[in-house]
Parts: structure tokens; sequence; C-alpha cells
């Protein structure tokens, strides 16, 4: 079983009740290769996790996963304040197993152990955070794609 310390990156537009957000996350994730079956699981925010058949597959279904939690809190928020209260808690919420499993692979990625040729390398020590940003008008300007980026 091989382990892969991931950061990423995501920004989504959700919709709440009365209001639309914009999330920014600049997180971490932990990719692991179970004999050809893919998993991604959340370290911060953590309670999270998906599945595939090959990295890109997980890491797709990981932000499918990502965006239907924002969706759930929104659903659930009476106002923006609340729902960026909550999203705060979500991101705050460490999966302290995982976080022990992602600094232990990026000893082994700087150790020469571990290497993802696909994908772009990134300091371990990036700063994380969230955003969540009301949208008052909303613009194609703000429009992002997300990324991985192997921690190192």
């Amino acid at each position: 079983m091989k382990h892969y310390p991931l950061l990423f990156g995501r920004h989504e537009l959700v919709e709440g009740n009365g209001f639309i957000a914009r999330v920014g996350v600049a997180g971490r994730a932990l990719l692991t290769d179970e004999d050809g079956e893919f998993w991604v699981e959340g370290v911060n925010p953590g309670g999270f996790a998906a599945g595939g058949k090959s990295p890109n597959e997980a890491l797709a279904e990981f932000s499918t996963a990502f965006r239907a939690v924002l969706f759930d809190i929104a659903s659930d928020a009476k106002s923006f304040e609340e729902f960026k209260s909550e999203v705060r808690k979500f991101f705050e919420d460490t999966n302290g197993p995982a976080l022990r499993e992602w600094e232990e692979a990026v000893r082994a990625v700087r150790a020469g152990q571990i290497d993802a040729e696909w994908l772009a390398k990134r300091p371990a020590d990036t700063k994380l955070g969230i955003e969540v940003v009301e949208v008052s008008q909303p613009a194609a300007t703000n429009n992002e794609l997300g990324e991985a980026a192997l921690a190192a």
C-alpha cells in the first residue's frame, strides 16, 4: 500500500437559502493505492473520502464529495453567516489518523521513496485555509479549476 500526501485547491459556488457563496479551499488529503484501488481521504478538511479505479478518478470523486458536503451545509444553513461558520468548522475538523499517515508520506517523498510524476510538487508547509465569500455580483472571472499537488 502506497500513500501520497496531497495538497488540493478547489473553488466552488454554492447556493444556499437566500445567498450564493464562493468557497475556496487550500487543504490536505491522502491518496492511497491499495492494490490498484485508489482512495482519497480528507485530512483538512477531514470526515470524507472517495475512491476510484485510478488516481484521477479518485480525485474527481473526492472533489464531488467535497462539493456535496458544502451543498449539505448550505441546505441546512438559515443564513450566509451560519453557512460560513459551519464551513469553517468543517474545514477545521482534522482527520487525526490521516494526518499522521500524511506526515509519514511527506517524509517518504522527501527521502525519495515515493514519487508521482503525474502531479506537480509543492512544499508540504504550503499555507492551508478556507475562504467563504458571499457573492453579490457573479462574474466569469471568478471561475477557477481545482488542482492537486504532491506535498514535498
